[in-house]
Protein backbone atom coordinates (compact mmCIF):
# COMPACT_ATOMS: atom_id res chain seq x y z
CA UNK A 1 0.00 0.00 0.00
CA UNK A 2 2.91 2.35 0.66
CA UNK A 3 4.02 1.72 -2.89
CA UNK A 4 0.54 2.56 -4.12
CA UNK A 5 0.77 5.89 -2.30
CA UNK A 6 4.11 6.65 -3.91
CA UNK A 7 2.92 5.56 -7.37
CA UNK A 8 -0.13 7.79 -7.21
CA UNK A 9 1.99 10.81 -8.09
CA UNK A 10 5.26 9.25 -9.27
CA UNK A 11 6.28 10.49 -12.69
CA UNK A 12 3.22 12.72 -12.88
CA UNK A 13 3.95 16.01 -14.57
CA UNK A 14 2.74 18.99 -12.59
CA UNK A 15 -0.13 20.66 -14.47
CA UNK A 16 0.45 23.84 -12.48
CA UNK A 17 3.45 24.87 -14.56
CA UNK A 18 7.18 24.79 -14.00
CA UNK A 19 6.99 28.23 -12.37
CA UNK A 20 4.37 27.27 -9.76
CA UNK A 21 6.79 26.77 -6.85
CA UNK A 22 8.53 30.05 -7.61
CA UNK A 23 5.20 31.88 -7.64
CA UNK A 24 4.23 30.20 -4.36
CA UNK A 25 7.50 31.31 -2.74
CA UNK A 26 6.94 34.89 -3.87
CA UNK A 27 3.44 34.88 -2.41
CA UNK A 28 4.86 33.60 0.90
CA UNK A 29 6.95 36.76 1.09
CA UNK A 30 3.78 38.87 0.91
CA UNK A 31 4.54 40.43 -2.44
CA UNK A 32 1.94 42.17 -4.57
CA UNK A 33 -0.63 39.40 -5.13
CA UNK A 34 -1.85 40.71 -8.48
CA UNK A 35 1.60 41.33 -9.88
CA UNK A 36 2.86 37.92 -8.79
CA UNK A 37 -0.16 35.92 -9.96
CA UNK A 38 -0.18 37.65 -13.35
CA UNK A 39 3.24 36.12 -13.99
CA UNK A 40 2.05 32.56 -13.29
CA UNK A 41 1.59 30.46 -16.41
CA UNK A 42 -1.37 28.64 -14.82
CA UNK A 43 -3.24 31.78 -13.70
CA UNK A 44 -5.37 31.99 -16.85
CA UNK A 45 -6.63 28.44 -16.29
CA UNK A 46 -7.66 29.21 -12.71
CA UNK A 47 -9.28 32.42 -13.94
CA UNK A 48 -11.70 30.26 -15.94
CA UNK A 49 -12.15 27.55 -13.30
CA UNK A 50 -15.82 27.49 -12.32
CA UNK A 51 -17.15 29.26 -15.39
CA UNK A 52 -20.30 27.58 -16.72
CA UNK A 53 -19.76 25.72 -19.98
CA UNK A 54 -21.18 28.45 -22.20
CA UNK A 55 -18.66 31.01 -20.90
CA UNK A 56 -15.55 28.90 -21.26
CA UNK A 57 -13.06 30.13 -23.80
CA UNK A 58 -11.47 27.47 -26.05
CA UNK A 59 -8.96 26.07 -26.60
CA UNK A 60 -7.85 26.09 -22.94
CA UNK A 61 -8.86 22.90 -21.12
CA UNK A 62 -11.02 23.52 -18.11
CA UNK A 63 -11.33 21.43 -14.96
CA UNK A 64 -15.07 20.87 -14.94
CA UNK A 65 -15.88 17.91 -12.73
CA UNK A 66 -15.60 18.00 -8.95
CA UNK A 67 -13.35 14.92 -9.08
CA UNK A 68 -10.89 16.74 -11.35
CA UNK A 69 -11.06 19.84 -9.19
CA UNK A 70 -10.34 17.71 -6.13
CA UNK A 71 -7.19 16.28 -7.74
CA UNK A 72 -6.06 19.75 -8.78
CA UNK A 73 -6.52 21.16 -5.27
CA UNK A 74 -4.42 18.37 -3.76
CA UNK A 75 -1.58 19.21 -6.14
CA UNK A 76 -1.91 22.89 -5.30
CA UNK A 77 -1.86 22.07 -1.58
CA UNK A 78 1.39 20.17 -2.09
CA UNK A 79 3.07 23.32 -3.43
CA UNK A 80 1.25 25.97 -1.38
CA UNK A 81 -2.42 26.51 -0.45
CA UNK A 82 -1.79 30.25 -0.93
CA UNK A 83 -1.80 29.61 -4.68
CA UNK A 84 -5.50 28.78 -4.71
CA UNK A 85 -6.50 31.25 -2.00
CA UNK A 86 -4.84 34.07 -3.97
CA UNK A 87 -5.86 32.94 -7.45
CA UNK A 88 -8.02 34.90 -9.88
CA UNK A 89 -11.33 33.45 -10.98
CA UNK A 90 -15.00 33.35 -9.98
CA UNK A 91 -14.24 30.83 -7.18
CA UNK A 92 -17.02 30.39 -4.60
CA UNK A 93 -19.09 33.20 -6.06
CA UNK A 94 -19.45 31.20 -9.29
CA UNK A 95 -21.81 28.70 -7.66
CA UNK A 96 -24.07 31.44 -6.33
CA UNK A 97 -24.29 33.43 -9.56
CA UNK A 98 -24.74 30.28 -11.66
CA UNK A 99 -27.46 29.00 -9.33
CA UNK A 100 -29.35 32.23 -8.65
CA UNK A 101 -28.47 34.69 -11.39
CA UNK A 102 -30.67 35.42 -14.39
CA UNK A 103 -29.15 35.44 -17.86
CA UNK A 104 -28.27 39.13 -17.76
CA UNK A 105 -26.63 38.87 -14.34
CA UNK A 106 -24.63 35.82 -15.37
CA UNK A 107 -23.45 37.47 -18.57
CA UNK A 108 -22.26 40.53 -16.65
CA UNK A 109 -20.53 38.55 -13.90
CA UNK A 110 -18.88 35.74 -15.86
CA UNK A 111 -18.03 38.01 -18.79
CA UNK A 112 -15.42 39.74 -16.62
CA UNK A 113 -13.36 36.53 -16.46
CA UNK A 114 -13.49 36.04 -20.22
CA UNK A 115 -11.78 39.38 -20.83
CA UNK A 116 -8.84 39.33 -18.39
CA UNK A 117 -7.62 38.04 -15.04
CA UNK A 118 -10.22 39.02 -12.47
CA UNK A 119 -10.41 38.42 -8.70
CA UNK A 120 -13.64 37.71 -6.84
CA UNK A 121 -14.72 37.28 -3.23
CA UNK A 122 -17.50 35.59 -1.27
CA UNK A 123 -18.66 37.74 1.64
CA UNK A 124 -20.80 35.82 4.11
CA UNK A 125 -18.84 35.13 7.34
CA UNK A 126 -19.18 37.78 10.04
CA UNK A 127 -16.85 38.68 12.95
CA UNK A 128 -19.04 37.44 15.80
CA UNK A 129 -21.54 35.19 14.00
CA UNK A 130 -19.15 33.25 11.78
CA UNK A 131 -21.02 31.56 8.92
CA UNK A 132 -24.19 31.06 10.99
CA UNK A 133 -26.67 32.52 8.53
CA UNK A 134 -29.45 32.53 11.09
CA UNK A 135 -27.47 35.03 13.17
CA UNK A 136 -26.39 37.23 10.23
CA UNK A 137 -26.45 40.91 11.14
CA UNK A 138 -25.43 42.62 7.88
CA UNK A 139 -28.52 44.36 6.54
CA UNK A 140 -29.76 45.33 3.10
CA UNK A 141 -32.26 48.17 3.49
CA UNK A 142 -34.53 48.84 0.49
CA UNK A 143 -34.20 52.36 -0.93
CA UNK A 144 -35.22 53.96 -4.18
CA UNK A 145 -33.60 51.94 -6.98
CA UNK A 146 -31.83 49.39 -4.82
CA UNK A 147 -30.48 48.58 -1.37
CA UNK A 148 -28.09 50.03 1.20
CA UNK A 149 -25.75 47.42 2.72
CA UNK A 150 -24.49 47.94 6.26
CA UNK A 151 -22.43 45.54 8.36
CA UNK A 152 -19.10 43.72 8.59
CA UNK A 153 -17.74 40.61 6.91
CA UNK A 154 -14.72 38.68 8.20
CA UNK A 155 -12.15 36.24 6.75
CA UNK A 156 -13.03 37.21 3.19
CA UNK A 157 -10.57 35.71 0.72
CA UNK A 158 -9.09 38.28 -1.68
CA UNK A 159 -11.32 40.89 -0.05
CA UNK A 160 -8.65 43.57 -0.41
CA UNK A 161 -7.96 43.07 -4.11
CA UNK A 162 -11.19 41.61 -5.53
CA UNK A 163 -12.98 43.49 -8.30
CA UNK A 164 -16.27 41.64 -8.02
CA UNK A 165 -18.01 39.24 -5.69
CA UNK A 166 -21.14 38.18 -3.87
CA UNK A 167 -22.27 39.53 -0.51
CA UNK A 168 -24.99 38.07 1.70
CA UNK A 169 -27.21 40.43 3.69
CA UNK A 170 -30.50 40.39 5.54
CA UNK A 171 -33.51 42.11 3.93
CA UNK A 172 -35.91 40.82 6.60
CA UNK A 173 -35.83 38.77 9.83
CA UNK A 174 -35.48 35.00 9.65
CA UNK A 175 -33.87 32.59 7.19
CA UNK A 176 -36.09 33.71 4.30
CA UNK A 177 -34.84 37.26 4.72
CA UNK A 178 -31.26 36.44 3.66
CA UNK A 179 -30.34 37.37 0.11
CA UNK A 180 -27.27 37.44 -2.11
CA UNK A 181 -26.10 40.42 -4.15
CA UNK A 182 -23.40 40.94 -6.76
CA UNK A 183 -21.22 43.84 -5.61
CA UNK A 184 -18.03 45.78 -6.32
CA UNK A 185 -15.56 45.38 -3.41
CA UNK A 186 -13.55 48.43 -4.54
CA UNK A 187 -16.48 50.78 -3.89
CA UNK A 188 -15.45 53.64 -1.53
CA UNK A 189 -18.36 52.78 0.76
CA UNK A 190 -16.43 49.63 1.77
CA UNK A 191 -13.46 49.76 4.15
CA UNK A 192 -11.08 46.80 3.75
CA UNK A 193 -8.45 45.63 6.24
CA UNK A 194 -6.00 42.84 5.44
CA UNK A 195 -5.82 40.39 8.36
CA UNK A 196 -2.60 39.13 9.91
CA UNK A 197 -2.32 35.34 9.80
CA UNK A 198 -0.24 32.73 11.62
CA UNK A 199 -0.27 30.31 8.67
CA UNK A 200 -1.05 30.42 4.97
CA UNK A 201 1.53 33.13 4.41
CA UNK A 202 0.69 35.29 1.42
CA UNK A 203 -3.06 34.70 1.59
CA UNK A 204 -5.30 37.74 1.42
CA UNK A 205 -7.99 37.47 4.09
CA UNK A 206 -9.85 40.66 4.85
CA UNK A 207 -12.23 42.34 7.23
CA UNK A 208 -14.73 44.32 5.15
CA UNK A 209 -16.93 47.06 6.59
CA UNK A 210 -19.98 48.11 4.58
CA UNK A 211 -21.00 51.70 5.22
CA UNK A 212 -24.27 52.26 3.34
CA UNK A 213 -23.02 50.59 0.18
CA UNK A 214 -25.62 51.17 -2.56
CA UNK A 215 -26.40 48.11 -4.66
CA UNK A 216 -28.82 48.51 -7.59
CA UNK A 217 -31.98 46.41 -7.44
CA UNK A 218 -30.82 44.59 -10.58
CA UNK A 219 -27.89 43.08 -8.65
CA UNK A 220 -30.12 41.17 -6.23
CA UNK A 221 -29.72 37.51 -7.17
CA UNK A 222 -32.58 35.02 -7.31
CA UNK A 223 -35.43 37.46 -7.87
CA UNK A 224 -37.05 34.92 -10.20
CA UNK A 225 -36.95 32.23 -7.47
CA UNK A 226 -39.07 31.67 -4.39
CA UNK A 227 -37.57 33.04 -1.15
CA UNK A 228 -37.35 29.45 0.12
CA UNK A 229 -34.99 28.61 -2.73
CA UNK A 230 -32.61 31.55 -2.64
CA UNK A 231 -30.25 31.21 0.29
CA UNK A 232 -30.36 27.43 0.74
CA UNK A 233 -29.87 26.81 -2.98
CA UNK A 234 -26.88 29.15 -3.29
CA UNK A 235 -25.02 28.62 -0.03
CA UNK A 236 -25.33 24.86 0.27
CA UNK A 237 -24.41 24.28 -3.38
CA UNK A 238 -21.26 26.31 -2.83
CA UNK A 239 -20.19 24.69 0.42
CA UNK A 240 -20.99 21.11 -0.58
CA UNK A 241 -19.06 21.48 -3.82
CA UNK A 242 -15.91 22.92 -2.29
CA UNK A 243 -15.68 21.17 1.08
CA UNK A 244 -13.99 18.05 -0.37
CA UNK A 245 -11.56 20.38 -2.15
CA UNK A 246 -10.59 21.93 1.19
CA UNK A 247 -9.84 18.41 2.37
CA UNK A 248 -7.72 17.91 -0.74
CA UNK A 249 -5.68 21.02 0.09
CA UNK A 250 -5.03 19.65 3.58
CA UNK A 251 -3.94 16.28 2.17
CA UNK A 252 -1.61 18.09 -0.23
CA UNK A 253 0.04 19.86 2.70
CA UNK A 254 0.44 16.52 4.49
CA UNK A 255 1.94 14.86 1.40
CA UNK A 256 4.47 17.69 1.10
CA UNK A 257 5.37 17.25 4.78
CA UNK A 258 5.97 13.53 4.22
CA UNK A 259 8.13 14.36 1.21
CA UNK A 260 10.22 16.94 3.11
CA UNK A 261 10.66 14.70 6.15
CA UNK A 262 11.96 11.79 4.09
CA UNK A 263 14.33 14.09 2.21
CA UNK A 264 16.04 15.02 5.49
CA UNK A 265 15.88 11.88 7.62
CA UNK A 266 17.11 8.32 7.23
CA UNK A 267 14.34 6.49 9.07
CA UNK A 268 14.93 3.71 11.55
CA UNK A 269 13.06 0.42 10.94
CA UNK A 270 10.42 1.52 13.43
CA UNK A 271 10.07 4.90 11.74
CA UNK A 272 9.82 3.25 8.32
CA UNK A 273 6.96 1.13 9.59
CA UNK A 274 5.26 4.21 11.01
CA UNK A 275 5.71 6.10 7.74
CA UNK A 276 4.12 3.21 5.84
CA UNK A 277 1.16 3.34 8.21
CA UNK A 278 0.77 7.10 7.68
CA UNK A 279 0.92 6.67 3.92
CA UNK A 280 -1.72 3.96 3.97
CA UNK A 281 -4.04 6.19 5.97
CA UNK A 282 -3.32 9.11 3.62
CA UNK A 283 -4.03 7.03 0.55
CA UNK A 284 -7.28 5.65 2.02
CA UNK A 285 -8.52 9.16 2.85
CA UNK A 286 -7.53 10.45 -0.58
CA UNK A 287 -9.38 7.65 -2.38
CA UNK A 288 -12.48 7.91 -0.18
CA UNK A 289 -12.81 11.64 -0.82
CA UNK A 290 -12.20 11.11 -4.53
CA UNK A 291 -15.03 8.55 -4.65
CA UNK A 292 -17.44 10.98 -3.01
CA UNK A 293 -16.52 13.64 -5.57
CA UNK A 294 -17.21 11.15 -8.37
CA UNK A 295 -20.56 10.33 -6.77
CA UNK A 296 -21.41 14.04 -6.73
CA UNK A 297 -20.47 14.32 -10.41
CA UNK A 298 -22.58 11.27 -11.31
CA UNK A 299 -25.45 12.41 -9.03
CA UNK A 300 -25.35 9.15 -7.09
CA UNK A 301 -26.17 8.69 -3.42
CA UNK A 302 -23.18 9.87 -1.40
CA UNK A 303 -21.49 7.39 0.91
CA UNK A 304 -20.35 10.29 3.06
CA UNK A 305 -21.43 13.92 3.35
CA UNK A 306 -19.07 16.54 1.81
CA UNK A 307 -18.69 18.14 5.23
CA UNK A 308 -17.54 14.91 6.83
CA UNK A 309 -15.19 14.24 3.89
CA UNK A 310 -13.53 17.56 4.54
CA UNK A 311 -13.43 16.88 8.29
CA UNK A 312 -11.81 13.45 7.93
CA UNK A 313 -9.13 14.72 5.54
CA UNK A 314 -8.27 17.71 7.72
CA UNK A 315 -8.04 15.66 10.92
CA UNK A 316 -5.74 13.13 9.24
CA UNK A 317 -3.54 15.80 7.65
CA UNK A 318 -3.13 17.56 11.00
CA UNK A 319 -2.19 14.27 12.69
CA UNK A 320 0.38 13.39 10.02
CA UNK A 321 2.11 16.78 10.07
CA UNK A 322 2.17 16.90 13.88
CA UNK A 323 3.59 13.39 14.11
CA UNK A 324 6.31 14.19 11.58
CA UNK A 325 7.36 17.25 13.57
CA UNK A 326 7.61 15.24 16.79
CA UNK A 327 9.42 12.37 15.05
CA UNK A 328 12.15 14.59 13.62
CA UNK A 329 15.47 13.45 15.20
CA UNK A 330 16.69 15.81 17.90
CA UNK A 331 20.33 15.16 16.97
CA UNK A 332 19.80 15.94 13.28
CA UNK A 333 19.72 19.30 11.56
CA UNK A 334 17.03 21.80 12.66
CA UNK A 335 13.50 20.98 11.59
CA UNK A 336 13.18 22.34 8.02
CA UNK A 337 11.22 25.56 7.59
CA UNK A 338 8.93 23.78 5.14
CA UNK A 339 7.82 21.39 7.88
CA UNK A 340 7.10 24.24 10.28
CA UNK A 341 5.19 25.96 7.49
CA UNK A 342 3.09 22.83 6.96
CA UNK A 343 2.48 22.68 10.72
CA UNK A 344 1.08 26.25 10.64
CA UNK A 345 -0.80 25.91 7.36
CA UNK A 346 -2.63 22.69 8.14
CA UNK A 347 -4.27 24.23 11.21
CA UNK A 348 -6.16 26.73 9.05
CA UNK A 349 -8.29 24.10 7.31
CA UNK A 350 -10.19 23.32 10.49
CA UNK A 351 -11.82 26.75 10.12
CA UNK A 352 -12.22 26.71 6.33
CA UNK A 353 -15.76 25.83 5.20
CA UNK A 354 -16.94 24.89 8.68
CA UNK A 355 -15.35 23.38 11.78
CA UNK A 356 -15.58 19.66 12.57
CA UNK A 357 -18.14 20.33 15.31
CA UNK A 358 -20.44 21.98 12.78
CA UNK A 359 -20.10 19.09 10.32
CA UNK A 360 -20.72 16.52 13.03
CA UNK A 361 -23.87 18.33 14.12
CA UNK A 362 -25.02 18.56 10.50
CA UNK A 363 -24.40 14.84 10.09
CA UNK A 364 -26.26 14.03 13.28
CA UNK A 365 -29.37 16.06 12.47
CA UNK A 366 -29.53 15.50 8.70
CA UNK A 367 -32.11 13.04 7.40
CA UNK A 368 -30.55 9.72 6.44
CA UNK A 369 -30.88 8.43 2.87
CA UNK A 370 -33.69 5.92 2.44
CA UNK A 371 -31.16 3.19 1.71
CA UNK A 372 -29.69 3.59 5.21
CA UNK A 373 -32.87 3.84 7.27
CA UNK A 374 -33.17 0.11 7.88
CA UNK A 375 -29.50 -0.53 8.64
Amino acid sequence: MSQLYDDTFAGQSCPLGADAQQIADQLRNFGDTRQIMEQWSFAATLNHLGLPQRYQVPPSRQVISLAERYELYEQIGFLSPALIFSAPGPSMAAYVVAGLGNEQQQDAFFGQFQKALCWSCFAMTEPTQGSDAGAMQTTATPVDGGYLICGRKMFIGNGVIAETGVVFARTAPGQLGINAFVFSPQDPAITRHRLELTGLDGTNLALMEFNNLFIPAGDLLGQHLKPTQRFAQSAMATFDALRPCVGALALGVARRALHEWQACVTPTPAQSQRLSHMKRRWYAAYREASRVCQQVDEQHTLEKSPGMVKTACVILADEIVSELIHAFPTDAQPVPATLWQAFRDVKAFEYTEGTRQIHRLNQRFSPRPASQECR
